[in-house]
């Protein structure tokens, strides 16, 4: 197992499978979409205490936000129901890995945008907030990756099949 919040090449690495969260695998494997990952937009309750209040999106420009390091620039796309809103944010801080980015929030560093299977239990919990509750980004896809068809042992297949189960429930 090799654990990565970045793009492997499977076959240089010789790895069987990759899971990737995005909205665009590379068209080079074999993908399969196994579930759904939704994002919501967090902060802790000091940072709200402390800042200015988020009432729309345009807000977050002048907000301390927390990005995805991966990212050449920073724009976050939210949607509520027909309504659209891009907002380039600056980044006080950024991390390559998603747990990074959450610790982060819950310390009180500023927004972020996080998939709610992180998220959940800190707001049920009352650590984080759930920011601009009436929009939200773009659903991104699960995928089950890999380099071929022909060479995917049967461990590797019956794991995807389990992981699909398991994301449907």
């Amino acid at each position: 197992m090799d654990l990565r919040d970045e793009t492997a090449d499977l076959v240089e690495r010789r790895l069987d499978l990759a899971i990737r969260i995005t909205s665009n695998p590379d068209p080079a494997l074999i993908g399969k979409p196994i579930g759904n990952c939704q994002s919501i937009l967090v902060a802790s309750p000091d940072y709200c205490k402390t800042s200015p209040k988020i009432q729309k999106p345009a807000d977050l420009a002048q907000h301390q936000c927390l990005g995805y390091k991966h990212f050449d620039y920073h724009t976050w796309y939210l949607q509520s129901g027909t309504e659209h809103a891009s907002v380039n944010i600056q980044c006080r801080y950024t991390a390559n890995e998603t747990t990074n980015l959450l610790y982060a929030t819950l310390h009180g560093a500023g927004v972020a945008l996080l998939p709610t299977y992180l998220t959940d239990r800190h707001i049920s919990s009352g650590e984080l907030i759930h920011v601009l509750p009436k929009w939200k980004p773009k659903d991104l896809q699960v995928y089950a990756l890999n380099s071929s068809r022909k060479n995917l042992r049967p461990a590797v297949r019956q794991l995807i099949d389990h992981l699909e189960c398991y994301f449907q429930t």
